[in-house]
């Protein structure tokens, strides 16, 4: 998730996207996450102020010849993943052992000591799975792409004519087909492939102006902005919410979002520490979980866990997992309190309590 945060810059879309060229007769190209390069399509402004982007296929339906390759390129955080027969997507938490040891800056156990699983991510997915050819019966997995610059092409040959459906492990909803017709058949040529993509971008786009224009109820803020088929603005709405003392304020995600996000509150440094563990091998798991019992989560100074602490936890909307879609935070003590998304540190909001 932290290794994404170089990635998701406006400039994957508002640096705008470039219609891709097939390779040759025999490949085809697919984005996991929007192409760059290309004229502009959304303001620098827009840019700077919502984060956008998009996490799709580009083209998210491509159609070869058996015995013809897609070269999968991965403009984000991204797996690629051919589940096989299993016909399911690679998990990308899992749990562990029950937490235990986990002190807050005041040296007191967390609540959830020894009441819930440790969750990290999956390290099946720290590698590449399968080969290089694909026939719908074996998983061939690209995993997650952990080294330093852009990922290298992930090319995969389809020798077996089928519609084959794929996943993104990362982003639960993000899902693609190649449909691979007998040899011979006539497939769309790059022409048509390039006018299909430049509908799917724009469709992007308005869905990304769209989500900007979110306006959350009283006492509520929304956890970044999604519109359909993986469009997310990056920011917090509102950016700066103004409550009085003793306000409860929910935090939530946005209904159609992919993505996980968490409202975290603290001085920057420690705030720093624990996003910089969800990567790791151990991750601090004051990170997963809901700094006190859900309901009871109340944020009164620099006091609170010994250094004005206090988390959501993770919020999804993925039924598939136990994470809420929503978490509330009651502020007791007035003051100006900012906060990110430990999952993406560049998401700051500010509440004012008075």
């Amino acid at each position: 998730m932290k290794r994404r945060i170089g990635l998701i810059t406006a400039a994957c879309v508002a640096g705008a996207l470039a219609l891709p060229i097939s390779a040759g007769a025999s490949t085809k190209t697919v984005y996991a996450g929007p192409p760059a390069a290309g004229h502009h399509l959304l303001s620098k402004g827009f840019a700077k102020k919502y984060q956008p982007y998009v996490n799709d296929f580009f083209l998210r339906r491509v159609t070869v010849n058996q015995g013809d390759t897609v070269s999968f390129r991965i403009n984000g955080f991204h797996t690629i993943d051919l589940p096989g027969s299993s016909g399911k997507d690679l998990p990308f938490i899992i749990s562990g052992p029950t937490v235990t040891g986990t002190i807050d800056f005041a040296g007191n156990p967390f609540w959830f000591n020894g009441k819930v699983p440790s969750l990290g991510i999956n390290p099946a997915l720290l590698s590449k799975i399968g080969g290089s050819t694909y026939n719908g019966s074996t998983r061939v997995d690209s995993g997650i792409f952990t080294g330093n610059g852009n990922p290298p092409p992930f090319p995969v040959k389809f020798t077996k004519p089928g519609t084959y459906k794929y996943f993104c492990d990362v982003h639960p909803g993000m899902v693609g087909y190649v449909v691979v017709r007998p040899r011979g058949k006539s497939v769309p040529t790059t022409k048509q492939d390039a006018v299909a993509l430049g509908v799917q971008v724009a469709r992007a786009v308005a869905g990304l102006k769209a989500a900007a224009k979110l306006k959350p109820a009283a006492n509520h803020v929304s956890l970044g902005s999604a519109g359909p088929n993986g469009a997310e603005d990056f920011a917090m709405f509102p950016a700066k919410l103004r409550v009085k003392v003793g306000t409860t304020v929910t935090f939530s995600m946005s209904k159609d979002s992919r993505e996980v996000h968490t409202a975290s509150f603290g001085p920057i440094g420690y705030l720093t520490t624990v996003s910089n563990s969800i990567t790791s091998p151990a991750p601090e798991q004051q990170a997963w979980y809901p700094s006190d019992p859900p309901g009871t989560i109340k944020l009164a100074g620099s006091t609170t866990h010994g250094n004005g602490f206090v988390n959501t936890g993770i919020l999804d909307t993925d039924p598939s997992t136990p994470s809420p879609s929503a978490g509330k935070i009651t502020f007791t003590t007035a003051g100006t309190y900012q906060y990110i998304c430990l999952i993406h540190p560049f998401m700051v909001g500010t509440i004012v309590v008075h």
